[in-house]
């Protein structure tokens, strides 16, 4: 079962009414819901804070559910991938690979210019060893919970 129907199930939620939190059409939230569209950062970040769980745990890379502490840093940055990056002395053509996306693709990401999508936010989770929550800002702890 999807982790997003999982939580709304257990919780006793309609999906007119997350959908009515995350103020989006009942449809989409469904398309969500049954993986026929990927879920937008801002809207994961949303379903996070609404189930108290974190991302790792909804993109079940994890099945510890308790939130991360949050993030000390009131950054106005679209997330860390550009630091991540820079930390591990890579090329934007070097994550880009690990993608299998074009560099400029990566940059937008990097920029804010165009949100990354969820299954690349995954991936880059799992190759950095990192948590989304710490990638996206929601969290300083840089070591994830326990990987599947």
């Amino acid at each position: 079962m999807n982790r997003l129907k999982e939580l709304r199930k257990e919780n006793n939620i309609l999906q007119k009414d997350i959908a009515k939190y995350l103020n989006i059409k009942q449809n989409s939230y469904s398309q969500y819901e049954n993986n026929m569209r990927d879920l937008p950062t801002a809207i994961i970040k949303k379903i996070s804070n609404y189930y108290k769980v974190n991302i790792d745990y909804i993109l079940y890379l994890t099945d510890i559910k308790k939130l991360y502490p949050k993030s000390k840093v009131n950054s106005a940055n679209f997330n860390r991938l550009k630091e991540v990056r820079e930390d591990r002395d890579l090329y934007q053509k070097d994550v880009a690979k690990v993608l299998n996306i074009a560099q400029t693709c990566y940059s937008t990401y990097e920029t804010g210019l165009c949100d990354i999508s969820t299954t690349n936010l995954k991936k880059l989770a799992i190759y950095y060893n990192l948590s989304i929550d710490y990638l996206l800002y929601l969290t300083d702890e840089r070591i994830p919970f326990k990987r599947k």
